[in-house]
């Protein structure tokens, strides 16, 4: 896994979230993975979900150093698009074609929400999105991971 997160941190060089270094991301929603049992290749898929979605790497390189279930879980979880709507479909269509990367998506959704602060327009959205959010995502994972996310949401 420290493979995995050494590739994350310097593909995201210089990328910030919420004025932190993006590792804080990263190192969140593998810590998400992690309190719920997730092994290894979750973890590496936490570490690496963001590089395909925000930076020249290709999803190729992934799996040719992290092996094809990484690979899969992240190319289901990148949004890759022009507008939120059509990032939002691709994710939606890829944990449809790879259900194991939901909770990959969740942790990602989890540490989103638990940043954000209370009020905030990011925590609003994820509330406007909930509905088709949980269609795809909910039967695919924990109950106790998918509450941990309304208790984040509440």
């Amino acid at each position: 896994m420290e493979d995995a997160r050494s590739f994350a941190i310097a593909a995201h060089a210089g990328q910030l979230y919420g004025g932190k270094p993006y590792e804080t991301h990263l190192a969140a929603v593998v810590q998400v993975l992690d309190d719920f049992g997730f092994g290894e290749e979750y973890c590496q898929a936490g570490w690496l979900h963001d590089v395909v979605e925000d930076t020249p790497i290709e999803l190729a390189e992934i799996r040719s150093l992290f092996g094809d279930a990484v690979a899969a879980m992240v190319d289901a979880v990148s949004g890759i698009g022009p507008t939120r709507e059509v990032r939002n479909a691709r994710i939606y269509g890829g944990l449809k074609a790879c259900p194991a990367a939901a909770a990959v998506k969740l942790a990602d959704r989890i540490a989103n929400v638990e940043a954000a602060p209370a009020g905030s327009e990011h925590r609003a959205r994820y509330r406007r999105e909930a509905d088709e959010f949980e269609a795809v995502v909910r039967p695919c994972v924990p109950p106790a991971m998918w509450s941990r996310l309304e208790r984040a949401l509440a």
